[in-house]
């Protein structure tokens, strides 16, 4: 059920991807027919081998991580409490039907510029060993399957993003994916400021 659930929440942000421009009675319609969707998805899913991937855009390229590390994708709040003494990448924590979730953005922690945040803009929350974590991402693009045998090293990309970060590239439906590795986004003395 909660998978049923998250699967909803993804196809839900990938057809409002689609649908910039609608207007109100065409969102209506739209998830009106979400049930369809939704029962069409579960049979696809239910013969599909492999690792299930939701990708992510950040910057100018495309990356996925495992879906099963993923607890939910909330819009980017107007509110967000700063962290005393914690790295700029750390940029604050939300509170999140009473669980108060530290939040990385993304870009920071990359070492890339600051993105704009928008109305696209998402935090996906994901479970880092015993603790959950909101990570800020430009826009959620969708959700795929990945046969294991099509990963690639991560030694065989040119990236500017540490490799400590990275688990492998895929190439999926004609887009280089890179596939993050949310276990290692926060160092071990990080996690323990952040359990503090």
């Amino acid at each position: 059920m909660v998978l049923s659930l998250l699967f909803w929440m993804f196809l839900h942000w990938s057809t409002l991807e689609r649908k910039k421009n609608m207007d109100a009675s065409q969102a209506n319609s739209m998830l009106n027919s979400f049930d369809e969707e939704m029962e069409d998805f579960e049979l696809e899913v239910s013969h599909r081998e492999g690792t299930q991937l939701i990708t992510f855009i950040l910057g100018s390229e495309k990356y996925g991580l495992k879906i099963l590390k993923v607890r939910e994708l909330i819009s980017y709040p107007e509110v967000m409490t700063r962290i005393p003494g914690m790295p700029d990448f750390i940029v604050g924590m939300i509170n999140l039907r009473g669980l108060v979730i530290p939040v990385i953005d993304l870009r920071l922690r990359f070492g890339m510029d600051i993105g704009e945040y928008d109305k696209y803009t998402v935090i996906i929350i994901v479970q880092v060993e015993n603790k959950m974590i909101g990570m800020i991402v430009d826009s959620v693009a969708d959700v795929v399957y990945l046969e294991d045998e099509k990963t690639q090293a991560s030694s065989d990309i040119s990236t500017n993003i540490d490799t400590q970060f990275i688990q492998g590239v895929a190439n999926i439906r004609d887009d280089m994916v890179i596939l993050l590795d949310v276990d290692h986004l926060l160092s071990e003395q990080e996690l323990v400021q952040l359990n503090n």
